[in-house]
């Protein structure tokens, strides 16, 4: 499980190069619910704790394939639904961010 928690994106290095990372974000309910799970208690975020908290959820859930740690298969979980994919990778965390993006209201700039 460790080599997993360095694949995912980090809340200090792999999502700096994510546009509005500095930026703050409300979750709307779905994606707050299952950050809650991950043991999010605020209700405002920036985006690398978004991803952070993500990160957490997957880990604690063990939605991750035991092989291709990088995999994360969410088809029989609220992540998965809120998704709307049955798995997908965290090598780069653009695409996660372009999935998530919907669910997150942008306080002050845009991202």
């Amino acid at each position: 499980m460790s080599s997993l928690a360095t694949q995912l994106p980090a809340p200090a290095s792999s999502c700096r190069t994510l546009p509005g990372e500095g930026n703050q974000v409300q979750p709307k309910a779905p994606l707050l619910q299952i950050l809650r799970v991950a043991g999010a208690q605020e209700e405002i975020f920036t985006l690398k704790e978004v991803m952070h908290y993500l990160g957490q959820y997957i880990m604690g859930k063990q939605l991750y394939d035991k092989q291709r740690q990088h995999i994360v298969h969410c088809q029989d979980d609220p992540l998965g639904e809120l998704l709307e994919v049955e798995s997908f990778s965290v090598k780069n965390p653009s695409p996660v961010y372009e999935m998530l993006k919907k669910y997150l209201v942008v306080l002050g700039m845009y991202l």
